[in-house]
């Protein structure tokens, strides 16, 4: 067997199940993990392993705690699959050194991850992941020894961090203007780590509550666990067929979000990160920098200019925003896919608790869901944005990532290029404001497309036309 090629992507690791994300490869991994604690000496005490839903998670997470424990730290294991926000509040709450979190987040079923959650609770940050990939290469010299079953040295303790992070959660958010609200909320879990949670916290509040794909399925229904439009059929028919105020999901880890309003129209990430950015202003009077990665919504240029709050844009990532959360005055970050957090919650996004945000910002101002996007576009102007996963044969993505390196484009459907900017990927910004970005998966044979636009319409033709330049790269 030939040694594997083990890379940590934006935050973690991500492998095929039973190809290269192996229990064997579970140790090895864990191992350069315990090293880099061991060398980093971070606060707190232990180690929590926890797990989301998909295949084999248990098995994988019992390793990784053999592992820690071997290498004498005190271990704690979840007993059930939990959320990523859920395993890092543990960590804080716990005063722990870190957290191991077995989960591939809204990636297809066939994937399996790790991802590593330091002190803070929030995504590792760049040098940590360095470290350990430093430790990880040079275990390889032995991986035959470092891949095989290790004896435990301290005791394997089980934690469940998800009571303590529901009351986390149900605290942040302003009980008293929710509590009995006239709304009528469809969950939709998505078969993830997170199933009950929202149900949980919407229920305490005596608000009607129907909760969709709460039972635990590794295959996820047939759709990838990510709350976009196209996985979210079954939440848009139950909105409308109920008579619903909002739909709420969240993704296979429960730390991303998208909705559904009371139209059965959905609500992508750039839109409520726009509504929760104007509710903590104007409805809580919070103030500080914010984050958004390259691929977001220019919604909240508009939003930060209108406000006078500062904007730093960041490449693709929830770790570049953990950065600046951890070392400037932030008042929240967010990312394209859903990934939005605030500095006073937790440096970390929460699905959970952006959608218990969208529920106090309806209720604190009277607005439906559909209403709160319309008083954003009121101060920022329409925005819509369209996006294309391109799917390719692994063996062409190499050639595809150098093709993107170069290309640089005069005019996109006979608009003129104003400004080309490869902070992270290619984007390309035209002269009426409107802009298409390319961008290589690290993980996947994935090219994604974004643009944006003034219509639906727009932004949909020029994604479309990033597909069609993508085939022309590689003469397909």
């Amino acid at each position: 067997m030939g040694v594997p090629q083990i890379k940590f992507g934006t935050e973690g690791w991500r492998g095929v199940i039973a190809d290269d994300f192996t229990v064997a490869n579970v140790r090895l991994v864990t191992h350069a993990i315990a090293r880099h604690l061991l060398d980093a000496r971070p606060p707190g005490e232990g180690v929590l392993v926890a797990y989301d839903c998909r295949a084999q998670s248990e098995v994988f997470a019992q390793a990784a705690a053999e592992v820690l424990s071997h290498h004498g730290f005190p271990v704690w294991l979840t007993p059930k699959p939990v959320s990523s926000p859920a395993a890092a509040y543990g960590v804080i709450k716990n005063h722990l050194q870190g957290a191991v979190m077995f989960t591939a987040s809204h990636n297809p079923p066939i994937f399996h991850g790790i991802k590593f959650k330091p002190h803070y609770g929030g995504a590792a940050l760049t040098d940590i992941t360095a470290n350990i990939e430093k430790h990880l290469n040079d275990l390889m010299a032995d991986y035959t020894r470092y891949t095989e079953p290790v004896e435990t040295r301290t005791f394997i303790r089980t934690m469940d961090p998800v009571p303590d992070y529901l009351e986390h959660v149900h605290q942040f958010i302003r009980i008293d203007e929710l509590h009995e609200a006239p709304f009528r909320v469809v969950t939709d879990a998505m078969h993830g780590s997170g199933a009950g949670y929202l149900k949980s916290l919407i229920s305490r509040l005596g608000i009607e509550v129907h909760a969709l794909r709460e039972e635990r399925n590794p295959y996820f229904g047939g759709v990838n666990p990510e709350p976009i439009a196209d996985n979210l059929k079954e939440l848009i028919h139950a909105v409308r067929h109920l008579k619903a105020h909002i739909g709420i999901a969240i993704d296979g880890d429960g730390d991303r979000v998208g909705a559904v309003d009371e139209h059965g129209n959905f609500v992508d990430s750039h839109r409520i990160f726009a509504i929760t950015l104007r509710h903590l202003v104007e409805r809580r009077g919070w103030r500080g920098g914010v984050v958004k990665t390259f691929s977001v919504s220019q919604m909240i240029d508009r939003l930060c200019e209108h406000y006078g709050l500062p904007l730093s844009v960041t490449p693709i990532g929830f770790k570049f925003i953990v950065e600046k959360m951890l070392q400037e005055d932030i008042l929240m970050g967010g990312e394209e896919s859903g990934g939005i957090g605030i500095t006073r919650y937790m440096v970390e996004r929460d699905g959970v608790m952006m959608g218990m945000l969208l529920l106090e910002a309806m209720a604190t101002s009277g607005k439906s869901l559909s209403e709160l996007v319309e008083s954003v576009f009121e101060i920022t102007g329409p925005y819509f944005y369209h996006r294309i996963d391109a799917h390719f044969e692994r063996s062409q993505m190499p050639e595809l990532r150098e093709r993107l390196k170069d290309l640089t484009l005069e005019r996109v459907l006979d608009v003129p290029v104003a400004k080309r900017d490869t902070l992270d990927g290619i984007k390309h910004i035209l002269e009426d404001g409107t802009w298409l970005l390319l961008r290589a998966s690290g993980t996947e044979p994935v090219v994604r497309i974004y643009a944006e636009a003034q219509t639906p319409d727009a932004a949909r033709h020029l994604a479309e036309e990033g597909h069609h330049i993508l085939k022309r790269l590689i003469g397909a």
